[in-house]
């Protein structure tokens, strides 16, 4: 049988370099164990052994174990302990291994913020209770990590594909737009954000 597989897309989350333009960085990032847990947040930041669950915002997450506020009944865990899945009678929560639901796409720069702006309303001082958000009109989770021009977006995996064509489209689309502002001689933080038609999410 003839072999087509090079006709195919990569598999998402294998064989994508990373991409890098003036102002701008993104890359796929292997997270550890990623776990969903559900039921009052205090019990369930009580079952992974960590203080407090980070949201949107100024709030920014660091090292290799941290978690995520969804809503105000579930958080996901970034790696930390294995915990087992199941309903946890003691504490009224219940326990989901979402490791290989979510890929993890990293975004970093001077410019992130603009990028992150064209598909949602965004405001990076502005203190929110989740990182849940549409982001052109994907749901997606999207926290800062380890310094302030550095984001994090964990998407469901199934749609790595399309979140990150997008954000490469957005990302080509204002490279071009920086570098007549550049030739110009303006300034970005001289013109609004600019704002483009998304692509219905399927």
């Amino acid at each position: 049988m003839r072999d087509d597989r090079h006709k195919w897309p990569a598999i998402p989350g294998t064989g994508r370099p990373d991409l890098v333009r003036e102002g701008i960085s993104l890359r796929l990032v292997t997270a550890p164990r990623q776990t969903v847990i559900s039921g009052a947040v205090s019990d369930c930041l009580a079952l992974c052994g960590l203080s407090a669950a980070i949201g949107g915002g100024p709030d920014m997450a660091q090292g290799q174990t941290y978690c995520l506020r969804q809503r105000r009944d579930r958080i996901l865990v970034v790696g930390g302990p294995d915990i087992a899945d199941g309903w946890h009678s003691d504490l009224n929560v219940a326990v989901s291994d979402m490791t290989s639901a979510y890929s993890v796409i990293e975004m970093a720069g001077e410019r992130v913020e603009q990028i992150i702006r064209t598909g949602t309303e965004f405001d990076g001082m502005q203190r929110s209770a989740s990182t849940s958000r549409l982001w052109h009109g994907y749901g997606v989770l999207l926290y800062r990590y380890g310094r302030d021009d550095q984001f994090r977006m964990h998407v469901r995996s199934p749609l790595l594909d399309p979140v990150w064509d997008m954000l490469e489209r957005q990302i080509n689309v204002l490279s071009g737009l920086w570098a007549e502002e550049a030739a110009s001689g303006r300034s970005a933080g001289q013109t609004e954000p600019t704002r483009f038609p998304c692509r219905e999410a399927s």
